[in-house]
C-alpha cells in the first residue's frame, strides 16, 4: 500500500471570468463569477485522490490549516468527498481561511491570481509536530510526501523528513518560487518544476557563467537546453530514492531525467483551452499517483498519463473541480 501525504495550502477561490483583464486604474465589467475550493496543497491532494485507480490499495491524507469560517468547512468537506483523510487539517479559531482572487480571460484561459494566506500562514511545523504527524513505522507501506511553497516552513519540514524518516519519498514542487539551496535539493527525491522555476533554481545554485550558458542554450533549442539543465539538477538530488527531475514546458510538453535516462514527452493537444487554473496541480497529482502505483517507477509512462489528465482539466472551469477521475483519464486515452 502507498500512503500519499500532502503538506500544503488550502484556499477558497473567488473567480471572475472576463474577456480581458482590466488595465491599471480601470474598472471593467466581468462576464461571470464562480467560487471554487483551491490552494496548491488542496488541489494536489484532490488530484492524487481522483487519479488513483480504485483497484489500488492506496490512501491520501492532507496536512494544513483552515480558519473557523464557512470557507474552512467547505475546504475540508471537498477533501472528504474524495476520501481524503483530513485529520491533519487543523481548524484555527478566530482565523480566516486562505482566499485566492482569480481573474480568468475566457478567450485564452490565462489567469491572474492574488492570494491572501489566512490560516495557511500558521502551517510551519516544529520537529515535535512532525514527529507526531509522521510516527516511526515498522510496516512495509510506502509513504510519499508532496510539498509546494504556499505555506511557510517547507524547507525545514523537507529536511526533517529526509533526515528523520529516510524511508519517505519526498516530491517537491517549488511553486510559487522563492529560493532554493543545494542543501534543500539534497533532501529532495523528485523535483517537479516549470521552465521558469528550473531557470530560477539554476540561477540560485550555479555559477553565473554556467547559468548564462544555459540561458543561451535554451534560446537556441529549448528542449535540448532544458534536458541538459535537468541532468545537472538531477545530480543535486538525494541519491536514496527516485532522484528524478521533471520540467514542464507548457503547451510543448514535459521532460525528465532519472537515474536511468532522459526523455521528452509531447503535450496532449486540445481544441480549446477554457481555464488553466490548477492544470499544474493536476499534472503533479496524476504523475505522482501513476509513478508509485500503475507505472511502478516508469517516469515516461507516468508523465504521459499526467499530460492527458491536465489536458482534460484545462477544458473545464475551476481548479479542483476540473481534475478528471482516473476512469475519465483512462477512457480518454
Amino acid at each position: 500500500m502507498v500512503q500519499f501525504t500532502v503538506i500544503g495550502s488550502l484556499n477558497y477561490d473567488l473567480v471572475s471570468y472576463t474577456s480581458r483583464a482590466p488595465e491599471r486604474g480601470e474598472t471593467f465589467r466581468a462576464d461571470s463569477f464562480e467560487t471554487h475550493v483551491g490552494g496548491k496543497g488542496l488541489n494536489q491532494t484532490i488530484a492524487l485522490a481522483k487519479t488513483i485507480s480504485t483497484s489500488r490499495k492506496s490512501s491520501v491524507r492532507m496536512i494544513g490549516h483552515v480558519g473557523d469560517d464557512s470557507f474552512g468547512s467547505q475546504l475540508k468537506g471537498a477533501l472528504e468527498e474524495f476520501g481524503v483523510d483530513t485529520s491533519g487539517v487543523k481548524v484555527l479559531e478566530n482565523q480566516s481561511s486562505g482566499v485566492a482572487v482569480i481573474t480568468v480571460e475566457k478567450d485564452t484561459g490565462d489567469n491572474r491570481i492574488l492570494i491572501t494566506a489566512g490560516a495557511n500562514d500558521q502551517s510551519e511545523f516544529t520537529p515535535s509536530q512532525l514527529e507526531s504527524l509522521f510516527p516511526s513505522k515498522k510496516n512495509e507501506d510506502q509513504e510519499v510526501v508532496v510539498f509546494q511553497n504556499e505555506i511557510p516552513g517547507t524547507q525545514s519540514s523537507i529536511e526533517w523528513l529526509s533526515s528523520s524518516r529516510p524511508g519517505v519519498e519526498i516530491v517537491y514542487n517549488p511553486s510559487p518560487y522563492y529560493s532554493t539551496s543545494v542543501n534543500l535539493l539534497k533532501h529532495t527525491d523528485i523535483l517537479v518544476v516549470n521552465e521558469g522555476e528550473a531557470m530560477s533554481i539554476a540561477k540560485d545554485i550555479l555559477p553565473s557563467q554556467e547559468y548564462t550558458n544555459f540561458r543561451d542554450e535554451i534560446e537556441k533549442d529549448d528542449v535540448a537546453g532544458y534536458t541538459h539543465l535537468s541532468t545537472v539538477l538531477q545530480s543535486q538530488l538525494s541519491i536514496n530514492h527516485s532522484q528524478t527531475v521533471v520540467i514542464t514546458l507548457g503547451p510543448i510538453g514535459s521532460l525528465y531525467t532519472s537515474k536511468d535516462k532522459s526523455e521528452f514527452i509531447e503535450a496532449t493537444k486540445v481544441k480549446k483551452v477554457v481555464d488553466t487554473t490548477g492544470a499544474g496541480d493536476t499534472f503533479l497529482g496524476a504523475f505522482t499517483t501513476q509513478l508509485f502505483t500503475e507505472s511502478k517507477g516508469n517516469v515516461g509512462n507516468a508523465l504521459r498519463f499526467a499530460a492527458l489528465a491536465s489536458s482534460l482539466a484545462i477544458q473545464k472551469n475551476g481548479a479542483a473541480e476540473s481534475i478528471p477521475l482516473y476512469s475519465e483519464i483512462v477512457g480518454a486515452n
